[in-house]
């Protein structure tokens, strides 16, 4: 069960990543008039779905203090994403933070689809390619049993 939790959170922030790129373009489409902001709104808000969806797999899978704590901090990043969107009409220096914070969310998600994901106990794991059982001097051709 905790191998499908954690397959199921890793495939989410993928998904995850790749709706922030689109966002980050809906941005650009719309600050260089190809369209009005209302798509990166909309999407923005239909990101939350997943980004609200991830704390619970990672903390239901018990998928480790690391993946739990990125996926809260990426839940805290979007809550201060939508925050810094109110501000822009009362306070644009702070809401011009709105495209820094993107970025951290864009970072964070990024390191959530690095995260290991979890491996059955007693599985055996195929070594990486170029793998060296054994450390070979430079020059020598490698043990062979």
């Amino acid at each position: 069960m905790r191998e499908v939790m954690s397959q199921l959170h890793r495939g989410l922030a993928w998904l995850t990543l790749g709706g922030l790129v689109v966002q980050f373009y809906l941005a650009g489409a719309a600050a260089f008039g190809a369209t009005s902001f209302a798509p990166h709104i909309a999407w923005g808000y239909l990101l939350g779905l997943p980004i609200l969806v991830l704390p619970l797999l990672a903390l239901v899978g018990a998928l480790g203090r690391r993946r739990i704590g990125l996926s809260l901090a990426l839940l805290a990043l979007y809550t201060v994403q939508l925050g810094l969107a109110y501000t822009r009409s009362s306070q644009p220096y702070v809401a011009a933070l709105h495209a820094l914070n993107a970025l951290a969310l864009l970072g964070v998600t990024a390191q959530l689809t690095r995260a290991a994901p979890l491996r059955g106990a007693g599985t055996v794991q195929p070594e990486p390619a170029g793998y060296e059982a054994e450390p070979v001097a430079p020059g020598k051709p490698p043990h062979s049993s």
